[in-house]
């Protein structure tokens, strides 16, 4: 893929894995005071039986042996899913970047209850799955997006957010979504995923398309193929980073899949 002169690499692209769970696993995670300051606490987290997580099997220096690690970006998965852990004014710590794991597996016996399986067909590619609202300028502006995002989830549902001003810094998209569903089903013809849900979600155009079953709604993403490009700086080793712009819904959307290494 190239934008301009800058070529994107797929060396510097968003190449998520993902994995299934085959049993239930209970990991630690931290979660931030919502609203308030405070510290962080650390909450069991319970991945249920078939469960698609985000991760990246990696290796640790134990002693003097490397042992195998999954890192696990959990942040990402749906508001069901992290429920089951979330106190009340609390919430899942998201890390200063998309590549912040929120747990990291070395016991042998809980890296047997992950299965690596294909990237799902309703993740937008190389996207992590945050699609904010706005065309190439939004995606361009060196200002955080703050008003209203789309997130495609590992797990399997589109959320609809609604940015909270009164969050802490890094949590304003990470509260109740105002509307949400489980994808039923997916339909991938590049550029168009379109994806069907039993009911309709508040904050996004669905259309509808029968009049009884559970693919009732559908609502396609289309990638429009437009990369933008944000040039970094060699002499701070800050990189560029890369943008795809989606149209959903009637709206355009932007959303981050990687970077293009340090800028000359």
């Amino acid at each position: 893929m190239k934008v301009g002169n800058y070529a994107a690499s797929t060396d510097f692209l968003n190449l998520s894995a993902y994995y299934q769970t085959t049993r239930p696993v209970t990991v630690k995670v931290a979660y931030f005071p919502t609203y308030k300051s405070g510290h962080a606490i650390r909450q069991k987290l319970t991945l249920p039986t078939g469960i698609t997580v985000a991760g990246n099997l990696t290796s640790t220096k134990s002693g003097s042996y490397l042992v195998p690690s999954l890192q696990l970006f959990l942040a990402r998965l749906s508001y069901p899913a992290l429920a089951n852990s979330a106190k009340p004014g609390y919430t899942i710590d998201p890390g200063a970047s998309a590549y912040d794991p929120q747990a990291t597996i070395t016991d042998t016996t809980k890296l047997s209850a992950f299965k690596r399986v294909p990237a799902p067909d309703y993740m937008p590619g190389y996207s992590h799955g945050d699609l904010y609202i706005g065309g190439a300028k939004a995606a361009v502006s060196p200002v955080e997006p703050h008003t209203k995002s789309i997130r495609v989830t590992p797990d399997g549902y589109l959320e609809v957010l609604k940015y909270d001003s009164r969050a802490n810094a890094g949590l304003g998209f990470y509260q109740k979504p105002i509307g949400m569903a489980k994808i039923v089903k997916t339909d991938f013809k590049d550029p168009n995923r379109t994806l069907y849900f039993s009911h309709d979600i508040t904050g996004v155009k669905t259309q509808r398309v029968i009049r009884r079953g559970q693919t009732l709604y559908r609502l396609t993403l289309k990638n429009l193929h437009q990369p933008q490009h944000i040039a970094g700086d060699s002499e701070t080793g800050t990189a560029g980073t890369f943008d795809s712009l989606y149209r959903i819904g009637g709206h355009l959307y932007y959303t981050f899949i990687g970077y293009d290494g340090v800028s000359d």
